[in-house]
């Protein structure tokens, strides 16, 4: 079976609907702003969905722009300086091993930004041996187009969907020394990452990081798709 998870933002509600679905089943969960906690980063998450920021770095739900792919809104976030950072993580997937996800995808809009191959990312947060009891061994996983030149150079004023698991040759980088990969300069395949980190599981929050040293970028997300069987 495949458990199929799809986010996106309906502005008519103000919401951002999940579609999580078992097999061909779908179901709609909708997230308002009201279901969203807004947090200091670092802290622990008080909602399953929480927007985490930093210094100015912030995001709202908004009509537009353009024709968003899944409805007709998406989620904006802004990062006004170098030093700003926000982060929407949903936290319904802890105990998900990363070797049973076959599915990884989001779409981007880029209204501005400082440097021109950046838009928002993906993160998520693993323990390594899937022991969570165990210290050490934690890192967050990210995906940046701008790494993935195979699906297309980013560009502004057009929504993009990026395929972040690519038949798991998706390229993917790590915040932490983790066997496979280097800290933030050793860029490789998904598959290799499953493979040398066979017990992986979630352990924190999987979404759109919008981080620091993205001065002035202003972006939009939507269609966040994770699926796993």
């Amino acid at each position: 079976m495949m458990k199929l998870t799809k986010l996106f933002v309906s502005i008519a509600v103000l919401a951002l609907a999940t579609i999580i679905g078992l097999a061909a089943v779908c179901n709609t969960v909708i997230v308002t702003e009201d279901n969203i906690a807004r947090q200091a980063e670092n802290t622990p998450p008080t909602r399953n969905w929480v927007l985490y920021t930093r210094n100015a770095g912030n995001g709202t739900f908004r009509s537009g722009p353009g024709t968003p792919p899944a409805g007709i809104g998406s989620f904006e976030t802004v990062t006004p300086t170098g030093a700003d950072k926000a982060t929407l993580f949903n936290f319904d997937h802890i105990g998900t091993t990363l070797a049973s996800i076959d599915k990884i995808s989001y779409a981007t809009y880029r209204t501005s930004g400082a440097s021109p191959n950046q838009v928002p990312s993906l993160n998520i947060q693993v323990d390594l041996d899937g022991d969570t009891t165990t210290t050490g061994d934690f890192t967050t996983l990210v995906f940046e187009p701008v790494y993935n030149t195979s699906q297309g150079a980013i560009q502004d004023g057009v929504w993009q969907t990026w395929d972040a698991y690519n038949g798991g040759n998706a390229i993917w980088w790590s915040t932490r020394d983790i066997p496979g990969a280097c800290a933030f300069n050793c860029f490789v395949a998904w598959n290799s990452i499953v493979a040398a980190n066979p017990h992986a599981i979630i352990v924190g929050g999987f979404g759109i990081n919008q981080g620091s040293g993205n001065p002035a970028l202003i972006a939009a997300s939507d269609a966040l798709t994770l699926g796993y069987n």
